[in-house]
């Protein structure tokens, strides 16, 4: 019987040689709470417990999703004004869901998925906006 040592050539990536770069993860994680989002208005929308004035017919929706997404497409960009704009939109998108957002949050909206979709958006703008003021600081990912 004959056995033969394992090859030290290892041809596959090492975790300590995976690239992380903010221009990857804050629009990924933006995407995520925009696509959540989205699902969300659709959702209510279908189920006929909307806010009328945020609906996939109303101007208002749309406007807030293409900024949404063209912000998201913006995080991209190493540009320090980008990387400005960006921050600026997480703050005060932050700032409307945490003391704007309650207020019209009636008991029709407070499903299950209503209340997910609200606290894990907030947590994935948080997350993002955590990250961009890193990047903003010249912090490196690790």
């Amino acid at each position: 019987m004959t056995v033969s040592a394992p090859s030290h050539r290892n041809t596959q990536r090492q975790p300590e040689d995976r690239v992380i770069t903010y221009r990857t993860q804050i629009p990924l994680i933006m995407v995520a709470a925009f696509i959540l989002s989205v699902a969300h208005t659709v959702y209510s929308w279908l189920a006929g417990i909307e806010d009328p004035g945020f609906t996939v017919t109303t101007p208002l929706a749309w406007g807030f999703y293409a900024v949404a997404f063209a912000v998201t497409a913006l995080a991209r960009r190493e540009a320090r004004w980008a990387q400005l704009v960006v921050v600026g939109f997480l703050v005060v998108f932050l700032l409307i869901g945490v003391f704007y957002y309650p207020t019209i949050f009636g008991p029709e909206q407070q499903t299950v998925f209503g209340w997910f979709e609200n606290d894990v958006y907030l947590g994935l703008l948080g997350i993002a906006l955590y990250l961009g003021i890193q990047r903003l600081r010249g912090v490196a990912l690790v």
